[in-house]
């Protein structure tokens, strides 16, 4: 993967990397449309899953020295537009908290200029830094952090960030090994106990009900029941003796780790050894941490969601590295867009999309694959971009942007879905208003006309815009078979309000008006006939005269 083969007939325009940092982001729309942010950072806390929870208002979650949980509040010394942010944390948070919080300071620094809190439309969210991976083959050994960032309106992005330095490693190995890092099969993967228990938790009691069936059709007994039980349990036990063993030890960044091999996967040579078992894994994980704002209750079994996975791309060291725009793109835009369609074997690339960055310091490229951040060097910057003591702003500002760009247009992507098939009518209305004010959501998104023009051009890159005149049409044909359905069930209930008012309107003047008049009249009349005898009048009387007044009451409409 890492081989670093010289050609020197390659053509001058081919790309070879030296260092590049990738998020490879994943996406997810929950059912929920509501989601309590304190309680998931409870949950997320309390489990082990992470030891920082930070809120967009700037508050923390964390456990001190003791295990005990503590809440803190971090309040920034700068303004809005200030170069940066002086922070002063309390001796009681742990070194390691600070480590987190810091990286969650550094996006929502960048978050502050994007939307600013006139303009902002994202909903409250919080970030938490989960347990890194490790995916181990013959040659090399990648490490990757993981983040997720929870919004509570139910929109969450699960991040995997990688960090690279070669010797210039080819265009092509880098498409084929990093770019499409999710087709490459891996000898090893380690990942934390506590997550794989967690993904565990939920798909065990489920498991093995495909196996049951045959084309769709399940063909369960008593026998197969037992066959199912038993096997879900031998799957438990295998998971608890794996995960009681000693893990490895890893050092990464300064900090020691003991991860395990994910459960099953020991000497197995035809697994799907895969990074996306990763995102599988720690998306279930969450899944039975996070809390419903409206009942309380976890988000178990019977949850759906959807999610979209694309890396953000940012090649910040590369040969012969040009100063300007104009000299990248006359010499790279091959390699650019060999980038950008995830493909190493076409020969004729397609021409690159529109720049998205009008400022000479990087390009700015994206389609539905991928989003890519090409950076230029001036002639006074480091050979090793680590060197920059500010490249981790550089970093998380252009990760900023691409949160800013996969949350806008999820929420997009989940409120088409459920316009097509609504859970119930509390979906349908959140995804009819999502729908109805897309343009408007797009235009107002940032204070910065070129991240809102981005984000527009993006989303019809995507494909997404085009979904919404469909969605809403069927969104609001929904809407009107709920309106119809609740017209239909409140004419029944006035119908049989108004019966029962009726007989109490007979009865009453049967009773005070007629009853009398009877006896009167022909005082010779039973005692048993003369109710019977008025009853009947008054209902005829109220009869004739609900007739009028539905009469006059239709031929005041139909003028």
């Amino acid at each position: 993967m890492m081989d670093n083969n010289d050609n020197p007939e390659r053509s001058k325009s081919s790309l070879r990397v030296d260092q590049a940092n990738v998020f490879y982001n994943y996406t997810i729309g929950f059912e929920a449309p509501y989601i309590d942010l304190v309680g998931t950072a409870k949950n997320l806390v309390k489990n082990g899953i992470t030891r920082t929870v930070f809120f967009s208002d700037f508050k923390f979650l964390y456990t001190d020295t003791n295990e005990k949980l503590q809440l803190d509040w971090i309040q920034p010394k700068g303004r809005q537009w200030d170069s940066e942010w002086h922070v002063q944390f309390s001796p009681k948070v742990p070194e390691a908290a600070i480590t987190d919080l810091s990286l969650a300071m550094e996006v929502s620094f960048h978050e502050e200029r994007i939307e600013g809190p006139d303009v902002r439309q994202s909903a409250p969210y919080l970030r938490a830094s989960l347990p890194p991976i490790v995916l181990e083959s013959d040659d090399f050994t990648l490490p990757l952090f993981v983040s997720v960032k929870i919004f509570a309106d139910g929109i969450a992005i699960l991040s995997f960030q990688l960090d690279t330095t070669w010797d210039g490693i080819d265009e092509n190995d880098f498409i084929s090994n990093i770019v499409n890092l999710f087709q490459f099969y891996f000898k090893r993967i380690w990942t934390d106990s506590r997550i794989q228990r967690r993904d565990a938790e939920e798909l065990i009691p489920n498991a093995f009900q495909d196996e049951m069936s045959i084309a769709g059709v399940d063909f369960r007994s008593r026998k197969t029941n037992r066959l199912v039980k038993k096997m879900r349990k031998e799957s438990q036990e295998t998971l608890n003796k794996a995960l009681n063993e000693q893990g490895k030890l890893f050092d990464i960044c300064n900090e020691e780790w003991i991860l395990h091999e994910i459960v099953g996967s020991k000497n197995q040579n035809s697994w799907e050894s895969t990074f996306e078992l990763c995102r599988s894994q720690y998306t279930n994980a969450m899944l039975g941490l996070i809390v419903h704002t409206q009942d309380k209750r976890k988000l178990r079994e019977g949850l759906s969601l959807i999610w979209q996975g694309r890396p953000s791309i940012s090649l910040m060291r590369f040969s012969d590295q040009p100063t300007t725009k104009s000299e990248l793109l006359s010499r790279f835009t091959p390699s650019l867009s060999k980038i950008l369609m995830r493909s190493a074997e076409i020969e004729n690339p397609t021409e690159l999309p529109p720049d998205l960055r009008p400022f000479e310091d990087q390009c700015f490229h994206g389609n539905r694959a991928l989003l890519l951040w090409t950076w230029l060097r001036p002639d006074d910057e480091p050979d090793n971009v680590w060197d920059d003591p500010n490249i981790r702003a550089k970093i998380m500002q252009n990760q900023a942007r691409t949160e800013h760009i996969e949350y806008h247009n999820m929420c997009t992507v989940r409120a088409c879905a459920w316009a097509k098939s609504p859970p119930s009518g509390d979906h349908l209305k959140e995804a009819y208003k999502t729908l109805a004010f897309t343009e408007d959501l797009i235009h107002h998104s940032s204070q910065a006309g070129e991240i809102s023009d981005a984000l527009a051009y993006l989303m019809e890159a995507f494909g997404t815009l085009k979904l919404v005149p469909s969605g809403k049409e069927t969104a609001r044909w929904y809407l009107d078979e709920l309106r119809y359905r609740s017209d239909r069930s409140r004419n029944r209930m006035d119908r049989l309000i108004t019966f029962v008012f009726g007989v109490v309107g007979a009865s009453g003047l049967a009773d005070f008006v007629i009853r009398p008049f009877l006896i009167a009249a022909w005082p010779g009349l039973s005692n048993i006939s003369v109710p019977i005898i008025a009853f009947g009048i008054a209902s005829l009387i109220v009869f004739f005269v609900g007739i009028i007044i539905w009469l006059f009451t239709k031929t005041g409409y139909e003028n």
